[in-house]
């Protein structure tokens, strides 16, 4: 486990460990991708985690920005959010997707492909 994932998780683990957990994704569908594409591949990876246990619930939402409100915010089209049980399951989940094996690689690889770079993750549980 690295200092950066380990650190992240002592700091969050202290409040909320059995509270849910939330992660949150800021990001642009990539040029030449249609919204409805990247939503199945988004599906079929979430699916995936669920039935292994790991998320619950998926939203997926398109931004409307508001004028003189989110200036500082990094400039984004869409915003997903993944809830998983607590952040022991999102622990475990960041752990399964990070060994990079399959059948999640290729499930990782086909909603991540049908995003630009440069989107913006954060984990946030309650307090």
């Amino acid at each position: 486990m690295s200092l950066h994932v380990e650190f992240r998780t002592q700091a969050m683990t202290d409040a909320s460990h059995d509270r849910p957990a939330i992660l949150h994704s800021l990001f642009d569908i990539a040029d030449g991708v249609a919204e409805a594409d990247f939503k199945q591949a988004l599906e079929a990876f979430f699916e995936h985690l669920r039935a292994k246990g790991f998320a619950r619930s998926l939203r997926i939402m398109r931004r409307k920005p508001l004028p003189e409100f989110g200036a500082r915010l990094p400039d984004f089209a869409y915003y997903a959010a993944i809830e998983f049980h607590d952040l022991g399951c999102e622990q475990a989940c960041y752990d399964y997707v990070a060994e990079n094996s399959e059948p999640v690689r290729v499930l990782h690889h086909a909603m991540n492909s049908r995003v630009r770079r440069g989107a913006q993750f954060f984990v946030s549980a309650d307090v």
